[in-house]
């Protein structure tokens, strides 16, 4: 069994990129932001107090994830792109989609920002599955 380190890193780098387009003004972000009640004045001030130790954080949390899945599609010899994001679709069912109904059902959570949270990770981890299955 063998883990690519370098379909992990762009694997992570290429989710890292997805987030950016997805919660960008242009797709998702006015409407997450109106969600959880963050005005460009809370952006403004993130900014200022070192939003970049955020940014890799998150970075960190991706290679982890991918690092995960990974290790799944290694683990189960999964050896092509579609077998990988299909692992990828199964991940988020498993994972995350339940996780985002437990968010709706207990914190109370609007359908639509659970949605705009999970489908990021539901691209994700497909296109990653896509990525690391593929390039073993």
């Amino acid at each position: 069994m063998s883990i690519n380190i370098w379909s992990i890193l762009i694997a992570s780098i290429v989710s890292f990129i997805i987030g950016a387009i997805w919660y960008s003004p242009a797709i998702f972000g006015k409407q997450w932001m109106t969600l959880t009640n963050t005005g460009p004045k809370d952006i403004t001030v993130a900014q200022t107090k070192g939003m970049w130790k955020l940014y890799g954080i998150q970075f960190l949390l991706f290679i982890v994830t991918m690092f995960i899945l990974g290790f799944a599609i290694a683990t189960m010899q999964i050896s092509t792109a579609i077998d990988g994001a299909t692992l990828g679709l199964l991940a988020w069912i498993g994972f995350y989609a339940t996780s985002g109904i437990g968010s709706i059902l207990w914190e109370r959570k609007p359908l639509k920002l659970v949605l705009i949270s999970t489908g990021a990770m539901l691209l994700n981890l497909i296109i990653s599955g896509a990525i690391l299955g593929g390039w073993r």
